[in-house]
Order: C-alpha cells, then structure tokens, then sequence
C-alpha cells in the first residue's frame, strides 16, 4: 500500500508531543484566565494574538470561528479546546496538543480537553503513530475517562469511542485498534447524526484505515469505504458548508477521483475561513491543481507560505510541520508556477524549497529527499541548461539527488549536442537507478520508479539529439509507462509529463493526428497546462483544423498570460 515506508519514517514530532502530554498529565491548577484580543489582525496571516496562558501557548485571532461546547466553567478553556479542534483539522497536530494542554491547564476537570490531546496524538493519513506518543495518549484518553461522569452523554460516547484508539503500550500492528476506534465512531456518528464532529471523525477514521488509497482505475473506482466516506462527507458539508475539518477532508478523498472539481465550493471558501493555518491556506490548490486553475494554485501557496512563515518565525516547531507542511507550500507553489510557464519564479522557489528541508533532516526522514531535485529539474524544464551545467553536485550521502543531479546535467548536455558526455552521465544514472533499494522512498513513490523514468527520459532525450526518432519515441513510450505507475499524489511526483515531449516529436515527423491525441490525454492529466495547449494548438494547425486551432491557442495565451518562455520545442 502506498502510505507504508513513507508514513513510517514520519515521527519528527513524537518527543514535543509526548512532553506536552506529560506535562498535561502533572498538570496544577489552572493559572489566571486568558483575555480576548484586543484587537483583530486578519490581514497578517498567522499572526498571533499578544494572549497566551501561564506556559505561554497563544490564542490566535486568525483561525476562524469553528468550536464545539464542551463541559467546562472555564471560558479559557473552551477556547483553548476549540483552538486545539481547528489546529488538529489543520493538521498541525503539535500545536494542537499545546493548545488542548494549554486548555486542561485552564480547567484539569474538562473531560473533552484530555480527549482532545489524545485525539491529536494518534494517526492520520499523512502520519502513523509514533511509538512515543503511546502511552502519553493512553495516559490522557483515560484521564478523560475518569472525569467522563461529569461529562454529557454525547461526550461520554466521544470519550468512549476514542478510548478503544489506545492501549497502555505501543504496538507493532495499528490496524485492530484502528479497526476498532472506526467501529466505535460509526456508532457515535448514528447515534448524533446532526453533530458535524461526530461525522467528521468517523469519516476521518475511515480514512486512516486507507490513507491516500481511496481509489482505483486512475480515480474511476472507489476502494472499499471511500463511498462512506464521501457520502458522510456531504452530509456535513450540506448543513455546515464551510465546516474546515469536513472539507479537509472532503478534498482529500475526491482530490484523486476523475471528478475532483465536486470539492470546488469547499476549496473557495477554506482560506477566508482560517487565514492563519498554513496548510489549510494551501489545501485549496489539491483541487485547483486538479481542475487546470493553477494561477489560483499559486496565489494559495503565496499566501500559505507567509502564513507559516510567521507561524514558524512565532513559535519555532521543530517537528514534522516545519519539516513537511511548510516546505509543502513551496513545492505546490512551484508546480502552480511550472504549469504557467513563470520559469524564473519557478526557479526560485524550487530553490526555497530545498532551503527549508535540512540535509540532516533528510537523514533521520529520508522521504523527504524527494525535495531535493526540484532545482535541478525547473532549470531543464525551462531550458536552462548552462544554469545547469554550473550546478555543483549534492552531498554525497543524498544518493537519490545524486542521480537525478546526474539525469539533469544529461539533459543538458543533450540539448548542447554533447553526445558522448550525455551518454556518461546516463550511464550514472544507470548505476545509481541499480543500487537503489526497492523500498528506498521519496515522497509517497519509490526512488527507483522516479530514477528509471529519468533514465528513460534521458535516454530519449539523447536519441533525439543522435537524431534516433524511433529509439526517442521507444525510450519515451517506456517512460510513460513509468510515469503512469506513478502513485498520485500533489503535486505531480514527476514534474515534466512525458506525453507532452512524446507528442513534440510526432509532431515534428509530421504525425499530426498522433501529437493532437497525446496532447488531449495530457490535458486531462494536467487541464489547461500551457505546454500541451501550445502543442496542440500548433498539431491542429497541420491538419488544417484552423478554427479549433485558434480557440486552443487563445486558451494557451490566456493561461500563459504571465509567462517568461514559450513552450520550449523538444530536445532544445
């Protein structure tokens, strides 16, 4: 399954959260209650308020409305559970445990605030469970217990739900006590069928049963369990249409299915909801990537790159949301920029990118190595290839940015007609392709898949440059089918669809009609990619189909209204 070796080396947070709860759990009494914001700054994203509790953890003024009462005589409190629900919707899972930390400290009777923290400890699509938040959540889910005869009913069932999520000690298989906390939720959720809280965590759990691998037949047909859950999904959303937990979560089951753009009414309004969390600033643009609205994709992940920039500048995480969300607005940012033709600006934030991911955080999280290559592959993409050329090679222990270093500088050094060098640096990439283990990822993809589709990009490239054409149309037609075995994911794990060069070189032989075919399966791929509407505007042109022409460039002169280059012709 596709979440397996990448969801287990995610555990950059587990040592914060498990000092959080322990310092919950030792918690004494509450100190003075927090104030309101003076004042509002909704047009600094993530800017905090100046209130914090006695440990110094902030109330926000930019994180939207959303809350659920809960049992407590401490206004403080509640705020602090209803920061902790949005931050844990939000994915910032740390932060949300500060906050529900924060909120037992306010009142250590509130029943729902220790749920609350153990409620955030456990996994989710992007993040298994680390063993070192095991027992810190037991500890804090039957803390919740124990204050649960105070509580109300509808609590009592939430508290009891979660309770079956956890046991007193860590264990090498999730999967029963997930089984089982899914079973208990779908019992809450009948139970209050109108609580949109009730719903969002039974569809959420039955997510996490299959994180990321919710359908088939390239998005056609649904896997067990994901017509539940889009069908619990909706439900919410139809009554509370701008409920930021549903739709999170809504737009990640259908961002993969051939009909992503269902989740557009939940997309426009999540950013104006919670301008201050980052990643829901930028979860819009898993829909807009998917439906061809890439201007919309990149003004998104400007804003959700200044939202945790300040977050991070603010509170200074060290765990797996500075390391994985944060640099995730820059790669979505740089993939929006690719699709619009805007080269330099593409070029500088793959560069960003790779300046937020340390290299020793690759070392201890090697999927996020995937990073890494984003320069290298932006500056062949838009055909700078002496830029390339000048690129001093990675650090030896980055193996996989080694090849792709290696396939980069072999496309460059195609495109200058240096074929012997070319050939040299494919056969590095070659090697480095062959040692790779099997299991070794980037991303949510294997190494080895991305590695041999450069390979065989690369080699197609160099045939071109041989003038070879039918050994440039073998080795593309293979790279296809490398990149078609490609898991989804946003963005693209490959950033340079290869139909759109296979299409080029029939073009150029004068097979029109086959170029005009490839571009049409690209755009359904990528809709309204600059690249393929250039090239298909130009295969209509030679047959003759002068009309549909114009209308298809007119759409190319739209979406590249901002770019820097035209689509580059293949091979130069």
């Amino acid at each position: 399954m596709r979440e397996t070796t990448f969801r287990r080396s995610l555990h950059l947070g587990s040592s914060l959260a498990a000092g959080l709860a322990a310092a919950a759990l030792a918690a004494s009494p509450a100190p003075a209650l927090a104030q309101e914001p003076a004042h509002q700054h909704h047009h600094q994203p993530g800017m905090p308020t100046t209130t914090t509790d006695g440990a110094g953890v902030p109330l926000y003024d930019n994180l939207g409305s959303l809350g659920h009462k809960v049992t407590t005589a401490s206004t403080a409190a509640q705020k602090f559970f209803d920061q902790g629900l949005r931050l844990t919707y939000a994915f910032n899972h740390d932060e949300a445990i500060a906050s529900y930390t924060a909120a037992t400290r306010e009142d250590s009777t509130c029943a729902m605030c220790w749920w609350g923290i153990a409620y955030a400890m456990g996994p989710n699509i992007n993040a298994p469970m680390d063993t070192a938040v095991y027992r810190p959540a037991y500890a804090a889910i039957q803390q919740a217990v124990k204050l649960a005869p105070k509580a109300t009913a509808y609590e009592r069932d939430m508290i009891e739900a979660m309770a079956t999520r956890y046991g007193p000690e860590p264990v090498a298989n999730r999967a029963p006590l997930d089984s089982a906390y899914t079973r208990a939720m779908k019992k809450v959720a009948g139970k209050y069928p109108d609580d949109p809280e009730a719903q969002t965590l039974y569809a959420e759990a039955l997510m996490d049963l299959t994180p990321w691998n919710y359908w088939d037949d390239r998005g056609a047909k649904p896997r067990a369990g994901t017509q539940e859950v889009v069908a619990t999904l909706e439900r919410i959303i139809r009554k509370n249409p701008t409920h930021i937990g549903a739709c999170h979560f809504y737009i990640h089951t259908v961002e993969a299915s051939t009909t992503p753009g269902r989740a557009l009414p939940c997309a426009d309004m999540m950013a104006e909801q919670i301008p201050g969390a980052g990643h829901l600033v930028h979860m819009p643009s898993h829909i807009y990537m998917r439906v061809g609205q890439y201007d919309r994709v990149v003004n998104h992940n400007h804003d959700a790159v200044a939202a945790d920039q300040h977050y991070v500048q603010d509170r200074k995480p060290t765990g797996f949301y500075k390391y994985t969300y944060y640099p995730h607005n820059w790669h979505m940012l740089w993939s929006g920029l690719i699709q619009l033709g805007r080269g330099s600006e593409a070029i500088n934030a793959s560069r960003e990118l790779v300046k937020v991911v340390p290299v020793d955080v690759v070392s201890t999280v090697p999927p996020l190595e995937y990073f890494f290559p984003a320069p290298y592959w932006t500056l062949v993409r838009f055909g700078k290839y002496d830029e390339m050329l000048a690129e001093p090679a990675p650090a030896a222990s980055l193996e996989y940015t080694t090849g792709m270093w290696r396939y980069a500088r072999g496309i460059a050094l195609a495109a200058r007609g240096k074929t012997a060098e070319a050939q040299a640096e494919l056969d590095s990439v070659v090697a480095v392709t062959a040692a790779t283990p099997p299991d070794a990822p980037a991303g949510i993809n294997m190494q080895k898949t991305l590695l041999s589709l450069a390979e065989r990009h690369l080699a197609g490239r160099l045939a071109l440059a041989k003038a070879d054409t039918a050994a440039a149309i073998a080795a593309l037609e293979q790279a296809i089918e490398h990149e078609d075995k490609l898991l989804y994911d946003e963005p693209p794990a490959w950033y340079h669809p290869i139909r759109q060069e296979l299409a080029g070189v029939h073009l150029s032989m004068g097979h029109a009609k086959v170029a005009e075919k490839l571009y049409h399966e690209d755009l359904v791929h990528y809709p309204n990619n600059g690249w393929s509407l250039y090239g298909l505007a130009r295969s209509l042109e030679a047959q003759k189909k002068t009309a549909e022409a114009k209308k298809v460039d007119a759409q190319y002169r739209k979406m590249w209204g901002k770019a820097d280059v035209r689509p580059l012709e293949v091979g130069s």
